[in-house]
């Protein structure tokens, strides 16, 4: 936080402000205010009709009042000690500075009574520059406190230990401010670090989704294959097969050339034709067989790596859901801070 733009009511509550003048108002028997860089931020404790009825009711006189308070809260930032003085008024005032970091924020002003007895000339004339009747304004003005010097300075020295502390809670207050907006800046830097991650996750959980659709149609096709390559095995057997019995036949037609004799010879050419016909069937039967064999045993591979390959992307999925929840507690955590 920028301590040029610190107001004093952005480090000091209003409401204890007005407890703490109010009961030093109490104590002392004087009035009390609480101001900043544009004038008052509280109400007057135990103010005087003089003050409050005529001269702050007075346009002009409310000006020079509020540009005393000011003036009073610089000369004690300045000197670093209570300031007493006279307001443009006539009465004794006398403020302490509260001061944050080094920065004079606001000031406590205390006083409107007199040390003395009054030249009510003097103030007649100061009635007439802000406008008020001046029997009016004399009559207020006997009804304001006189009380000795040596009050005064310990009411003052009072109302500046009051405003050094309010500026050590203020300072604190400060820096628990400063504490919190870097909390609140780093808390949304991991909250958008956290969609980030969710966001990277979601794309991560859709890959694995749709790689194991893509695992469960290749895993699809291989059961379908080996039950074809199983299939064909039976027509291979079929295959040779036949190719058995056409051997016997053409064995027995062999047998039977024989004893035919000469007539018989046509038939045994046919015969050897035959039985050659089958060895070939029987021999690409069993190439056909071997081939299929060599193919059945890659898909059965093949479906037990999927298996493995399945369990894993489920393995995977899992602990990125873990990954998530355990992303989400850490945010919640650092949200509870």
């Amino acid at each position: 936080m920028n301590i040029e733009n610190i107001k004093l009511l952005d480090v000091i509550d209003r409401s204890m402000l007005q407890s703490l003048q109010d009961a030093f108002a109490k104590a002392t028997g004087m009035a009390a205010l609480a101001t900043d860089e544009n004038g008052p931020v509280t109400e007057l404790s135990n103010a005087t009709d003089f003050c409050i009825k005529y001269t702050r009711n007075s346009p002009v006189g409310c000006e020079r009042c509020n540009k005393c308070d000011l003036e009073g809260g610089k000369e004690a930032n300045r000197t670093g000690r209570p300031s007493v003085y006279y307001c443009h008024a006539g009465l004794v005032d006398f403020a302490a500075p509260i001061i944050l970091n080094g920065k004079h924020i606001g000031s406590l002003i205390g006083g409107q009574v007199l040390t003395e007895a009054p030249d009510e000339d003097k103030f007649r004339r100061i009635a007439s520059e802000i406008g008020v009747n001046p029997d009016e304004y004399i009559a207020a003005l006997r009804k304001v406190k006189i009380v000795p010097k040596e009050q005064v300075d310990a009411a003052a020295t009072l109302l500046y230990q009051m405003a050094n502390a309010l500026s050590e809670a203020g300072y604190q207050k400060l820096l628990a401010l400063e504490g919190k907006n870097q909390s609140t800046a780093r808390l949304s830097e991991i909250n958008a670090k956290q969609t980030e991650l969710d966001i990277r996750i979601d794309d991560i959980m859709s890959e694995m989704t749709y790689l194991k659709k893509l695992f469960d149609e290749i895993k699809t096709s291989a059961e379908e294959s080996e039950k074809s390559i199983n299939s064909t095995d039976s027509i291979v057997k079929s295959i040779e097969t036949a190719s058995t019995q056409l051997t016997l036949i053409s064995f027995n037609a062999s047998i039977e050339a024989k004893r035919a004799g000469a007539a018989g010879a046509g038939f045994n050419v046919i015969a050897q034709e035959v039985r050659t016909l089958a060895d070939t069937n029987t021999k690409q039967a069993g190439e056909v067989e071997g081939t299929l064999n060599d193919i059945k045993k890659v898909i059965m591979n093949i479906n037990k790596q999927l298996v493995d390959m399945e369990e894993s992307v489920l393995k995977n999925t899992q602990a990125i859901e873990e990954l998530r929840r355990h992303v989400k507690e850490a945010g919640g955590m650092f949200a509870d801070v």
